[in-house]
């Protein structure tokens, strides 16, 4: 397998110039352990069977390939992650997604099949996954790293092409297609600090101030853990995070009974106590509403089978993964907007996805709880 490395600005901004707008297939490499944002340790890039790789930490600055490859269909597989770094290094995601993965579920290989099955079960090549689990940002980079990296791209390309022949044979090309460009919308929604708080467990266990102090706190811990670029857990555990919420401590000895972490107590203790003494200065009326559990709604169980069933069987009509069609927590964000929502609240909502594109046609149209 021949491949290129690029490590100099000279040598990054001849490559772009010989790009075309032929599909451009891509992978990263990256480290994110402590921090919020991944650490980006290597890119892989191959176009017309052309692969290179790109060191970002020898380069520095590789803007110039992010502008090169605006508005270009790029392949990538399993691209969640690979998005989030290009959102932050490019500021956009102004591409033409192929997710090759998202082909494969729509071709019923399973919701989620990793990279190694599918060119296993479309090339009939077995690779060596054995470099995964590398420090991506330390150097230098060894030859079986490389060789590994540059495996990760080498068959994205003719992969899809014969994803896309057996998809338009299935004419799922639409719905592939669909799905596609919705991951990309979704990744570009920008996180609401003010929201960070409904991810939390046990919510529906606190009253009103309660809820105020624990959507203050994890507001205060999102902006930090961006500030500092540290993961979120670095700043304060969500666990924590409840119990100031429901014990409301008002001094660092309460704090220190609360069994805090000593960095959380020694970093963060101070404004710790200050936000949860703004939030019990305000007016209660401004506290968010209760938090209600879909399992506490009386007719839950039954409608949650009754959805599964009629889901089920739309799978294996049209022979998909029922996890591409709607997980439970895809059934749960339905029945939450439907039941939660007063009418004027669900027009200003963003639709549930079983109310959107492709899924509505399919199965989303036979829902009206």
């Amino acid at each position: 397998m021949q491949f290129d490395i690029i490590t100099t600005a000279t040598q990054l901004s001849e490559y772009v110039a010989t790009l075309d707008n032929s599909p451009i297939s891509l992978d990263t490499e990256f480290v994110r352990t402590r921090t919020f944002y991944a650490n980006l340790g290597l890119l892989q890039v191959s176009q017309n069977e052309k692969i290179v790789l790109i060191d970002p930490i020898a380069i520095g600055d590789i803007s110039a390939f992010w502008q090169a490859i605006d508005n270009k269909a790029c392949i990538l597989h399993a691209s969640s992650e690979d998005l989030e770094i290009i959102r932050q290094q490019k500021g956009d995601l102004n591409i033409k997604l192929f997710d090759t993965q998202i082909a494969c579920a729509f071709l019923n290989h399973g919701a989620s099949l990793g990279y190694a099955k599918m060119v296993e079960l479309i090339d009939g090549v077995v690779l060596d996954k054995g470099e995964s689990r590398t420090d991506w940002c330390a150097r230098p980079l060894t030859q079986k790293q490389q060789h590994y990296a540059a495996a990760d791209v080498l068959y994205l390309e003719p992969s899809l092409a014969a994803l896309q022949t057996q998809l338009a044979e299935k004419k799922m090309t639409d719905f592939f297609e669909q799905e596609c460009q919705m991951i990309l919308d979704q990744k570009m929604k920008p996180i609401d600090p003010d929201k960070a708080y409904k991810s939390l467990d046990n919510l529906f266990k606190l009253d009103r101030h309660s809820l105020a102090i624990i959507k203050a706190l994890a507001k205060w811990r999102l902006q930090t853990a961006q500030a500092r670029n540290l993961a979120l857990n670095f700043v304060v555990k969500a666990e924590h995070l409840w119990l100031l919420a429901y014990y409301q401590p008002a001094s660092i000895n309460d704090l220190k009974r609360l069994n805090l972490l000593p960095n959380e107590i020694r970093i963060h203790g101070q404004n710790i106590l200050s936000v949860i003494a703004e939030v019990s200065a305000q007016d209660p009326e401004t506290y968010p509403p209760l938090i209600s559990r879909l399992i506490d709604f009386p007719e839950y169980k039954k409608t949650l089978k009754e959805m599964r069933d009629k889901i089920k069987a739309c799978a294996e009509k049209y022979e998909l993964p029922v996890e591409l069609i709607a997980s439970k927590r895809v059934i749960n964000e339905y029945l939450s907007w439907s039941w939660k929502l007063n009418e004027q609240q669900r027009l200003t909502a963003t639709k549930p996805k079983l109310l959107s594109g492709w899924r509505f046609e399919l199965i989303g149209h036979q829902f009206n709880y």
